[in-house]
């Protein structure tokens, strides 16, 4: 490796350190980290890299870690324990030689000026080295360690899912395919797929999700033919599957109750740009972002955003019933570790009683707002039976209120794990994890 390569994979490190210790130390998300970050693109997929892959093995480098570190680090030094944590993931995950994840790792700590844990960040990570096979034997029945998630979600899922939980914890720490959604008003998938070859871009379409190319390798969205001008979002394809569910036509008025990021919204118009759309989201600056996607898509004009609470009607509703309503309602999103894998670390068991309880009241709250013969359409990002099935299950029993599925063209090629509604397991057609449900009210 040549000085200067080598000098990028040093800032590199540097830049996926300050990253981490940001999820580790502050609480914050990835998503909020990168939609911030200014990184040049020489560095930054190596920093990715390091970032994600760290965060997907978490628990299980903390595991590893727990037999290592003698002294518990201070608050103050979670960022020596962040370096620790990329120094273990590089020895067991990457090809990079092991001498440079050493010394690197080591010159991290002189870089944030705290040299006087050089000794402890080498004498740590050579011990792993020394100890590898002991540690590896030692941790092996461990779940946490096996599947690197918390305990409670392994739980959590083997109550859930008994015969599939293993699996979905294996697929959780898989890398999820980079997936478009092809603006049907500018351009077909077979044009598109023909601009994507001319610059070098291979993609295939989705066996369910009609407005879906899958990229065979992910890339910088500015590097798609069009984006700027609209012909392309990205959005995986379990949730494009919602427009099919909400059986727009011309004319109908339309609520997207929970917006942001706005994917939805702007499939809606995308696919009939003829309803009248009501967004609401409750976040003025996530709302803002959803008004950038709809000027870039030139659709502006076509849908009323509020800035509201979905459940304060007062604030945002004019008092006319919808015909339909889709509420992505707020979930665990446990259904998209493989994208998010940080939820690992900030989701705790005690959130799921709230998360349900409010997921139940907008349910009930916007049912109100519905036509008689309209359509609703319930959608997480979990795989939890109590944020999906068992919610519907408990709605439906509480309500005049008639479940439907996707239309037989697709349901049939759906390998659906729930009676009500539909169940999506992480990965399955290169999904995300992703509930929805269909629910007519009665005429």
């Amino acid at each position: 490796m040549n000085a200067e390569a080598e000098q990028i994979k040093i800032s590199a490190r540097l830049q996926s350190l300050w990253w981490l210790t940001l999820v580790i130390r502050d609480g914050r998300s990835v998503n909020d980290i990168l939609a911030h970050s200014q990184v040049d693109p020489s560095e930054s997929a190596f920093a990715k890299q390091m970032l994600f892959g760290s965060l997907r093995y978490y628990h299980q480098l903390k595991a590893i870690l727990d037999q290592l570190i003698e002294k518990p680090l201070k608050q103050k030094d979670l960022d020596i324990y962040a370096i620790l944590l990329l120094g273990v993931y590089q020895l067991r995950y990457l090809s990079v030689p092991d001498h440079a994840a050493l010394s690197e790792s080591v010159e991290l700590t002189r870089k944030i000026k705290k040299s006087w844990a050089t000794g402890l960040v080498n004498g740590i990570l050579r011990n792993y080295q020394r100890q590898l096979s002991v540690i590896e034997k030692r941790l092996s029945k461990a779940k946490t360690f096996q599947f690197s998630h918390p305990n409670w979600m392994i739980d959590q899922l083997a109550v859930d899912w008994p015969e599939d939980y293993q699996q979905l914890l294996i697929a959780n720490n898989q890398r999820a395919p980079m997936v478009i959604r092809v603006n049907r008003q500018k351009s077909s998938l077979d044009d598109y797929l023909k601009q994507l070859e001319a610059v070098g871009v291979s993609a295939s379409t989705h066996s369910l999700a009609t407005d879906a190319l899958i990229l065979d390798t992910a890339c910088d969205v500015y590097q798609l033919p069009g984006f700027e001008q609209g012909l392309v979002s990205v959005q995986d394809a379990a949730a494009q599957l919602v427009v099919d569910l909400l059986d727009l036509k011309p004319g109908l008025k339309v609520l997207d109750g929970c917006a942001a990021p706005g994917g939805k919204t702007t499939h809606i118009l995308q696919r009939q740009p003829d309803v009248a759309l009501t967004s609401v989201e409750i976040s003025a600056k996530r709302l803002e972002k959803i008004s950038q996607t709809l000027q870039r898509l030139d659709i502006e004009n076509h849908c009323q955003l509020k800035c509201a609470d979905i459940l304060a009607l007062d604030d945002w509703w004019d008092g006319q019933r919808f015909d339909r309503i889709l509420i992505d309602v707020p979930c665990s999103a446990v259904g998209v570790i493989r994208r998010n894998p940080d939820i690992k670390l900030h989701r705790k068991k005690t959130d799921l009683i709230n998360i349900v309880s409010l997921q139940a009241k907008i349910l009930n709250k916007v049912w109100s707002l519905l036509k008689p013969g309209g359509r609703l359409v319930y959608a997480t990002c979990s795989i939890f039976k109590d944020e999906n099935e068992g919610q519907m299950a408990r709605f439906i029993e509480n309500n005049s209120a008639n479940p439907v599925r996707l239309e037989p063209e697709i349901d049939r090629q759906m390998m659906s794990h729930s009676d009500i509604g539909c169940q999506i397991f992480p990965g399955e057609a290169q999904m995300d994890g992703f509930y929805l449900c269909g629910l007519v009210k009665p005429a």
